[in-house]
């Protein structure tokens, strides 16, 4: 089974350790995920929507930080996340673990690295999931 993770490179102080994280995790599972890097948290769907189309993979894993600023910008970009992503997830029959961290602060972000360790064993759970049903 394949596996793909997209990143967005927007707060990569954040979102790189949380993508060694992830790749840890599907190392321990002897899994080479396809990784996919976007400029922001925003492109997230789209590019799994793609990629998705062109290969079959049997989860997704999401990975962004977005900090909450002065403008309602952070509140836009959360909405079109949680409702693509779960379009896509449901349109698709593509289980997709949402790590897209929304935070009002990157001491919040940071102590919620590990989250991306845990979403490759998420992921390869709901595949499984997805199999026997």
């Amino acid at each position: 089974m394949k596996y793909l993770i997209v990143i967005s490179k927007f707060n990569s102080m954040i979102t790189e350790p949380m993508l060694e994280a992830c790749i840890r995790g599907f190392d321990e599972q002897g899994i080479q995920p396809h990784i996919l890097r976007v400029p922001g948290a925003a492109e997230i769907p789209f590019a799994i929507q793609k990629a998705s189309s062109q290969e079959d993979f049997a989860a997704a894993v999401a990975l962004g930080c977005l900090v909450k600023g002065e403008t309602d910008h952070y509140r836009a970009i959360c909405d079109m996340l949680s409702y693509g992503l779960t379009r896509i997830m449901l349109d698709n029959n593509l289980p997709i673990v949402f790590e897209i961290l929304m935070v009002d602060s990157y001491q919040k972000a940071e102590a919620r690295i590990e989250k991306g360790y845990h979403a490759a064993f998420v992921a390869t759970e709901m595949a499984k999931l997805n199999l026997s049903s």
